[in-house]
């Protein structure tokens, strides 16, 4: 089984694609990586990074994302896409960026597997799904923590990311308004009246994929049954 984090779903559409043609996927906020994998042999959470967004986020973010891979009990690993050496174009001291890239390995205990491409890292995921085994029985995966302290608009953007991640939920709230006016409107129209509307809205500078305006016209109007 492997589960996409939701903004990751929607910033590589063309991953989230391959991958759901050839193995059983799902998608969810994670609260660290990109992709878990779980299966009865095991599980490994994975962090994808293309060099030059890993270069950038060695002077902050990675390491927030770092420790919280680390709370993950199971193995983990950065997939690192490109040519690492692209930092000598880039100005970057070699001796920090390797300083940095054994910082990782040894001393926080993240593996860094490079791969060439995009294709590649889909080769390494569905190869690993297989690996691992179909797992051994349904598992619910764990929901995020709110802070008590929260805003209403925190938790409507809270609410939302639940869905589509934080990125599209943030992209959503600011073209519709409310919350309510965004479940109201998909609510109210078939979906190829949803998807002609939430394409209109980018994030990150790209449309949204078709597979997450799905997810969101879905996700809106399931009928609630788990439990009951």
């Amino acid at each position: 089984m492997i589960v996409i984090d939701s903004n990751e779903a929607a910033e590589a559409p063309e991953i989230h694609e391959a991958l759901r043609k050839r193995a059983e996927v799902a998608v969810k906020p994670l609260e660290a990586g990109d992709y878990f994998i779980r299966g009865s042999q095991g599980s490994v959470l994975i962090e994808r990074k293309r060099v030059f967004d890993f270069l950038n986020s060695l002077k902050g973010r990675l390491w927030d994302q770092l420790e919280r891979m680390r709370q993950h009990e199971g193995p983990k690993l950065i997939l690192l896409e490109g040519n690492i050496v692209g930092y000598r174009r880039t100005g970057w001291n070699e001796t920090a960026v390797l300083a940095m890239i054994d910082k990782i390995v040894l001393d926080m205990d993240v593996p860094i597997l490079p791969v060439p491409d995009s294709s590649a890292t889909v080769t390494y995921i569905l190869w690993k799904d297989k690996r691992l085994g179909t797992p051994p029985e349904p598992r619910e995966y764990p929901l995020r923590v709110a802070r008590r302290d929260m805003s209403p608009p925190e938790r409507a953007l809270y609410a939302l990311e639940g869905v589509c991640g934080h990125k599209t939920a943030l992209a959503l709230l600011n073209h519709f308004g409310t919350l309510g006016d965004l479940f109201c409107f998909v609510r109210s129209n078939p979906f190829p009246v949803v998807e002609s509307r939430l394409k209109e809205v980018k994030v990150g500078g790209r449309r949204m994929p078709a597979t997450m305006v799905r997810t969101i016209y879905e996700t809106v109007n399931a009928s609630f049954k788990i439990g009951s």
